[in-house]
């Protein structure tokens, strides 16, 4: 996607909220091993629909609900065999979407995920070489499916991260690095399985591509500094698209969700630090993207 300018200096562009747990809010169960990923088969028309809404709340880009389609996590929950269709049927529902819905351009952006659902990650990922491959594979099909930007989701470490960035640039789709934060406790902004700094991360992934780079699934509270820790070492576009609320598998709690309104004024901050991108994710829904669109990307 070509990112829009509002003048030479200040491109913008307004993402989704998140899918699968707002599929959680509007009461769809998810999959005690893979969260959404049966969602595409048991609850297609819902996820046509929340495409749908944020598409009339004016997104610039809306994302199909492939974060958990990685053949390591659908694994786990016996869905391995249908690792291609699902990916296939997760781009063919937000393109759908955009063709019933869309009155203004907006792009077909889907996820790459370097994480896990296991509490020890280490434990339950694959071996380097398959890493590569299986990555590889997924980025083709999302490629091949219709998806015009790959966004590599929460990029925990460095070697995991790696491989899935070099599968999406492979491709030569635009390609946007997510990174996601914790802090050691010792106070550094840390990746979130907190073995490297967040420096040591950008440092060592954003040389392997990418046309923009986010803090993402990210408390909202870490937001801002982790954001000013990518400016330094980041030369391209910024953005951030940060969670609020806590997975406990296989859901989200909902109970400490930040308001549109608190969300809208940390995002003023991120805007002040340079990002031009602007979504949200886990817990961040239609509600927080139509205040971040009204305050950031007023429309004619």
């Amino acid at each position: 996607m070509k990112i829009q300018h509002v003048d030479s200096t200040r491109p913008r562009v307004l993402l989704d909220g998140a899918t699968g747990t707002e599929l959680e809010r509007r009461g769809v169960s998810m999959d005690g091993k893979a969260w959404s990923a049966s969602s595409i088969r048991t609850a297609p028309a819902m996820i046509r629909e929340i495409h749908a809404d944020y598409i009339r709340l004016g997104v610039d880009v809306i994302t199909a609900n492939t974060f958990s389609l990685a053949r390591h996590m659908l694994r786990p929950a016996g869905l391995e065999e249908q690792f291609r269709l699902l990916n296939q049927e997760a781009v063919r529902l937000a393109l759908q979407a955009r063709e019933e819905t869309a009155s203004a351009p907006v792009a077909i952006a889907a996820a790459i995920a370097p994480t896990t659902f296991c509490v020890d990650s280490r434990r339950c990922r694959p071996a380097p070489a398959d890493a590569r491959n299986w990555f590889a594979e997924q980025a083709e099909i999302l490629a091949e499916a219709g998806a015009e930007i790959l966004c590599v989701e929460m990029i925990e470490d460095i070697e995991f991260g790696s491989a899935a960035v070099a599968a999406a640039v492979a491709t030569g789709l635009p390609v946007w690095l997510g990174f996601s934060c914790r802090q050691a406790t010792d106070g550094r902004m840390m990746l979130w399985d907190r073995r490297q700094s967040l420096a040591e991360g950008i440092d060592a992934i954003a040389p392997l591509g990418g046309e923009a780079a986010c803090i993402m699934h990210t408390e909202v509270s870490l937001a801002s500094e982790a954001l000013s820790i990518l400016r330094d070492h980041w030369s391209g576009p910024l953005g951030v698209y940060a969670h609020s609320g806590i997975f406990v598998m296989p859901n989200w709690q909902f109970n400490d969700v930040i308001s549109p309104a608190n969300y809208v004024t940390a995002a003023e901050e991120w805007w002040q630090l340079g990002a031009t991108i602007l979504g949200g994710c886990c817990g961040i829904g239609p509600a927080h993207i139509a205040l971040l669109g009204e305050r950031f990307f007023p429309r004619p």
